[in-house]
């Protein structure tokens, strides 16, 4: 009988601690949902930031007027997606004049087309831009280009949301300027001479500069990402949010940054449209390979 009691005590003890032992496993799975939880909560916080310089956002000045502000979920676009880059929609304007010539007023193909050596198709069904830095201009610039322009004009900040957006490489730069625009919120009709917002890779950096006046000069600069290398991929969108404001965002190697400003009222209701492509800056060429060459996976513009 003692050594039944005995038996029956051990049983007993081994069922207390496993008790104890389930209960602690399911303490620790418990904390584990709650920390993870947690830290997912973190990451979400985290995604609508501001970045910090190092992961390669840098603040944007605010010495113009009005200033622009940081933020992680105006402008939202889509992640684009590389595919066969469309034409419809766009016309062109070429580096070159009626006559095929590298000097003169630029031509403009009302469809624009593929046309070599300027605007070519690759195998993955993405667009090179080629401009080089001496060649045909239009009527209110001294830098060549070979650009897009959509058909497609509208009412800046009174006809809804409207975004441009794309995903893009820089393959070449132009030696005595560094510097090409990639993508423009420019003036339609009446307004075609006037650039309201114009988009550069410059020497490495992302910048936007965006006019504060409808004539003269005056403009904000805001560099939204910096440390861009020729031929890394990335990707930026410059919407009007149809109440005022502008958000501008560009994404290079995990890096975005998104920053919002107020539009000033000169803007308000004006007649705008999209421009994308390969607008060099350069006035001069060391040779006749001098100038700028990029290559599009996407473009949309709604």
């Amino acid at each position: 009988m003692a050594a039944q009691g005995g038996i029956g005590w051990i049983k007993e003890r081994a069922g207390f601690v496993a008790g104890i032992a389930v209960g602690l496993a399911a303490g620790l799975v418990l904390v584990g949902l709650m920390v993870a939880d947690s830290s997912s909560g973190k990451r979400h916080q985290g995604a609508s930031a501001t970045p910090s310089a190092s992961s390669g956002g840098t603040a944007p000045s605010t010495a113009a007027s009005p200033s622009p502000s940081a933020s992680g979920s105006a402008g939202a676009v889509p992640p684009l997606v590389a595919g066969t880059v469309s034409l419809d929609g766009w016309k062109l304007t070429l580096p070159v004049d009626k006559d095929g010539d590298l000097s003169g007023k630029a031509k403009e193909l009302q469809t624009a087309a593929v046309t070599a050596p300027w605007l070519v198709r690759n195998a993955d069904g993405s667009l090179t831009f080629w401009a080089p830095s001496a060649g045909a201009t239009t009527s209110n610039s001294e830098h060549s280009r070979t650009e897009l322009v959509s058909d497609n004009d509208f009412t800046f900040g009174g006809s809804g949301v409207h975004t441009l957006s794309a995903l893009l490489s820089i393959g070449q730069v132009p030696t005595t300027d560094p510097d090409i625009t990639i993508g423009q919120i420019h003036g339609g009709g009446t307004l075609k001479s006037i650039p309201f917002v114009m988009l550069h890779w410059r020497d490495g950096n992302i910048v936007a500069i965006v006019k504060t006046v409808m004539h003269g000069s005056s403009s904000q600069s805001i560099t939204l990402l910096k440390g861009v290398p020729l031929n890394a991929r990335f990707s930026y969108s410059m919407t009007d949010e149809g109440n005022g404001t502008l958000s501008l965002t560009a994404t290079c190697n995990g890096a975005t940054k998104t920053v919002t400003t107020q539009v000033v009222p000169a803007f308000m209701g004006t007649d705008e449209r999209f421009q994308v492509g390969d607008y060099q800056q350069a006035t001069s060429s060391s040779s006749a390979s001098d100038g700028g060459r990029v290559t599009f996976y996407a473009i949309q513009a709604s």
